[in-house]
């Protein structure tokens, strides 16, 4: 009789070559991710794996640190020939590097939709206890705003959609990926959203879809400060009126340069006829004084008017012009205000719907702050931290510290400060307070501008305002770290699909399994029957665990119903032990959160 081909046989003294991924395996069950990603409608026939196990396959690979795909097969401990991962995960056999990536090309964007509404039920019942924690904590939620690149070979004819654009500070082939991140004390960084773009795609708009998708995840948002919002549609509307003046003045010029214009003509025509009739008199042709005097004169006067008729055609047509250019300033104010006063109303819906508003703070870099980002983002609420990137405001504040004496204040080992609490920039119609950086480098001195916007005044004139300011700014370099971890440890730049929906869906689950691994930590900690002083740092490190545990070897135990995992001396992690179940081997359930809380992703 010929084996099962769906079935794995699980034995009681098994080895493995990935002992954290079985223990993660058992983490995945118990929070419904796997119910999750079975239920994901991949479009291919089954054969022997279905797409949806290869799909779940291809999350256990990224798990492990995998750079390429075909390190599912090619790799020195192949994780398609590891049965124990393969029963942690509630899989079959395991597909080879080829069937993954067949799935992935079958793959299209309702399927990728799907995947993100199921990430993010997965993700919600642990995002909603750190927002948590940190609202009754009364600390502000700190977000993290960037976009990093994904380059592909510049002569790459392969990948959809790809185009040239900034990444590590040159010009490169790949995609762009907009992502935002917020600071937690129970899981440290936690990624709320991530969106793949072209690689001529720049910061500057993803930033509204980044913080829409964000408060989604949060599920809250900081107040609207909708006074600002009404303060801008009253000067708009204010200035549509002086518009709606000036079309109104340039309809009358027109009307009086348009009536004298006829009015020349019909003299013009009154004169020729004047001078025909005269042409007709008898008299004329004998030389008669008076009549032929007249013919002169009138031939003279129509012969000035026909000299001002040109004038007169230009002052209409120049009327007209002016017109019309004060019409279409008065249509686009017209929809101007029309937007102004349908966001007003969205942000007192906004308001209206929620009681509590935590404080928000947003830092990102020079590339999110253009003056339509900031106007957007502090009538939203944010608290904003960032740079600027515009050459001018730096050479603008460098002359104003120079003309003004401004005396420069230590804010770092090699850099000082000056700023002012209010200053107002040409693109934004808020004051903000901006800092002018000095740092001092070996080869030069280099400066540098940034803006900051609180409800209060930041206190930036205080060498203790500026050097918090500076040090506040400066940490974003968590989500740079986290760039670097989403490359170095999940090594999301390379790109192991070149369908856009396989492109797509590595993005995704990169930034969940980057979340994932920490959230099992908590889950993990106290399981821990044996540890080592080597072990516990790897705890505290993603690197560590995906690159090192991930992949060291280690045995089953399935003995008297208990189920632990027991590294092996191989190992940097010898005999480090971690007890999975204690009574008969069954669907634990998690502590921290309750199943309920899980939803299906197509309830959305």
């Amino acid at each position: 009789m010929e084996p099962n081909e769906d079935y794995v046989a699980v034995e009681e003294h098994a080895p493995t070559q990935h002992g954290m991924l079985v223990v993660w395996g058992q983490f995945a069950q118990e929070i419904g991710l796997l119910d999750h990603l079975a239920r994901i409608p991949i479009r291919q026939k089954k054969f022997r794996h279905s797409a949806t196990d290869k799909l779940t396959e291809f999350a256990v690979g990224l798990l492990s640190g995998i750079g390429f795909l075909t390190d599912l097969t090619e790799d020195p401990a192949p994780i398609c020939k590891d049965t124990e991962v393969a029963v942690a995960w509630r899989l079959g056999p395991l597909a080879e590097a080829t069937g993954v990536s067949r799935t992935l090309r079958a793959c299209d964007t309702g399927v990728v939709a799907v995947l993100r509404t199921a990430l993010d039920c997965v993700s919600r019942p642990f995002l909603g206890a750190a927002v948590a924690d940190l609202r009754l904590g009364r600390r502000a939620l700190l977000l993290d705003a960037d976009l990093t690149g994904r380059p592909v070979s510049s002569t790459s004819h392969t990948f959809p959609g790809a185009a040239f654009g900034h990444m590590d500070g040159e010009v490169r082939l790949g995609y762009q990926l907009a992502q935002i991140c917020l600071q937690t004390r129970l899981f440290g960084r936690q990624w709320l959203s991530a969106r793949h773009h072209p690689g001529d795609t720049v910061s500057g708009p993803c930033l509204l879809q980044l913080i829409e998708d964000a408060e989604e995840r949060m599920g809250c948002h900081p107040r609207r400060r909708v006074e600002l919002a009404a303060q801008r549609l009253a000067e708009r509307q204010g200035a549509h009126r002086e518009l709606e003046r000036l079309v109104g003045e340039a309809e009358e010029r027109v009307k009086q340069e348009t009536h004298r214009a006829a009015d020349l003509a019909a003299r013009i025509e009154a004169g020729q006829r004047e001078i025909g009739a005269l042409e007709a008199d008898p008299r004329s042709t004998h030389q008669a004084e008076a009549p032929r005097g007249d013919l002169n004169r009138c031939r003279g006067q129509v012969a000035v008017w026909e000299a001002q008729m040109p004038r007169a055609r230009e002052r209409v047509g120049r009327a007209q012009r002016v017109l019309e250019r004060q019409r279409r300033c008065l249509e686009a104010s017209n929809a101007q205000c029309a937007r102004l006063a349908a966001r007003h109303k969205q942000l007192m819906e906004q308001n209206s719907g929620q009681s509590h508003w935590p404080q928000c703070i947003l830092r990102m870099d020079a590339g999110f702050s253009s003056g339509e980002n900031l106007t957007a983002a502090i009538e939203l609420g944010y608290d904003i931290d960032t740079k600027s990137g515009n050459a001018g405001l730096v050479n603008a504040l460098k002359a104003k510290a120079a003309a003004e004496g401004e005396r420069w204040v230590q804010a770092g080992k090699n850099a000082e400060m000056v700023a002012w609490n209010a200053y107002r920039i040409s693109t934004c119609p808020y004051t903000l307070a901006v800092g002018l950086e000095r740092f001092h480098t070996p080869q030069r001195v280099l400066y540098a501008a940034l803006l900051r916007y609180r409800d209060e005044a930041p206190g930036a004139d205080t060498s203790q305002g500026l050097q918090a300011w500076f040090r506040d700014y400066n940490g974003r370099q968590t989500i740079e770290a986290g760039n670097k971890e989403e490359k170095t440890t999940f090594k999301v730049q390379r790109l192991m699909s070149h369908s856009p929906a396989g492109i797509e869906i590595q993005a995704l689950l990169t930034v969940f399994l980057a979340n994932f691994v920490r959230w099992a930590d908590v889950w993990v900690q106290p399981r821990v029957e044996y540890s080592t002083p080597r072990f516990d740092r790897a705890m505290e490190s993603p690197n560590r665990l995906v690159r090192i545990a991930a992949n060291s070897p280690a045995v089953v135990d399935r003995q008297g119903g208990a189920m632990l995992v027991r590294f092996g001396l191989l190992s940097s992690y010898t005999n480090v032990t971690i007890r999975l179940s204690t009574g008969p081997w069954r669907q634990l359930s998690l502590p921290l959160f309750e199943q309920d809380h899980i939803c299906d992703p197509e309830a959305k």
